[in-house]
């Protein structure tokens, strides 16, 4: 894949060019710059991610990652529990919180989305990547008959999970981007994959109308979520900061119906009772959690 030719400025929608800007060195090598074709706006990439977010568009959008560039070039790994690394004292904890009963919903929903998974041919861009739970997903399918685009608004987590994943796979790319403003060209992807990500970004109308526009026609959105109920206490912390519309079922499914999605369908996979967890804003400890996958087509 040329994975410039599907980049464009977020701020003009033109495509990108290697840049004539003298190059520096970085840990992974060199950090190339890339240039808007119209409007001149610079990008670079760095660690392996091409970081194309505008500032301009995108200073409202709050990064909770807290992440430095010492840890990502740190000689030690944040890896995954299944190759035996020492996690963060945080993840473990984080985990140790969250109930039997939600463990068991997630593994269900984990296996439905195995199951589509298996069937993706062509490009696929995973929405939020985060540290990497639906990437690992993809990567760890039989088949490899198709290449993923992974993209987050912080360059500095797709950094560390580039580099924790040890994804050296010429398959994988990492994309710096805001999901309201995609610096993605029309009509680029077979598959969108996103794993929780339209609880997590506000204003989802813009983001379910960036990803009808990046999809090819008759390509297919698969959303792994789980939803809150409109008149509980979670809905009034997720109405409070602009994320109600991503966090109930039948909203989201409305938003993508009105950008221009058909065929939207959503299994409820399972259903659980969220335990308290402060490492959590949402959901609100006591409510229920439905465990879903909604699947739409372009």
């Amino acid at each position: 894949m040329d994975i410039i030719s599907l980049l464009m400025c977020p701020e003009c929608k033109c495509g990108l060019i290697e840049s004539s800007k003298v190059s520096a060195k970085d840990a992974d090598g060199t950090m190339a710059f890339l240039k808007c074709e119209s409007c001149c706006n610079e990008y670079n990439t760095k660690y392996g991610v091409y970081d194309i977010v505008s500032e301009k568009l995108s200073s409202n959008q709050e990064i909770l990652w807290r992440i430095t560039d010492e840890e990502i070039e740190a000689d030690e790994i944040l890896d995954n529990e299944s190759n035996g690394v020492e996690q963060p004292s945080w993840v473990e904890d984080y985990y140790s919180k969250i109930s039997v009963e939600t463990k068991q919903a997630q593994q269900k929903q984990s296996e439905f989305m195995n199951q589509l998974i298996k069937t993706f041919s062509g490009t696929v861009c995973d929405l939020a990547t985060g540290r990497g739970n639906n990437l690992k997903k993809l990567l760890d399918v039989d088949s490899n008959n198709f290449q993923i685009v992974c993209t987050d608004i912080c360059k500095r987590v797709l950094a560390m999970t580039r580099k924790y994943l040890k994804t050296e796979d010429s398959r994988v790319f990492y994309i710096a981007t805001d999901g309201r403003y995609m610096s993605l060209k029309d009509n680029s992807f077979d598959y969108i994959t996103s794993f929780a990500a339209f609880g997590n970004i506000p204003e989802s109308d813009k983001v379910a109308k960036e990803l009808y526009r990046i999809l090819k026609p008759q390509g297919k959105l698969i959303i792994e979520g789980s939803y809150i109920e409109p008149n509980s206490k979670s809905y009034e912390v997720a109405k409070s900061n602009g994320l109600e519309k991503g966090m109930v079922e039948e909203y989201l499914i409305q938003e993508l119906k009105t950008v221009g999605f058909k065929n939207v369908e959503s299994t409820v996979v399972a259903k659980a009772i969220w335990a308290e967890n402060p490492y959590d804003l949402l959901p609100v400890a006591g409510d229920m959690q439905y465990f879903c996958v909604i699947q739409a087509e372009k």
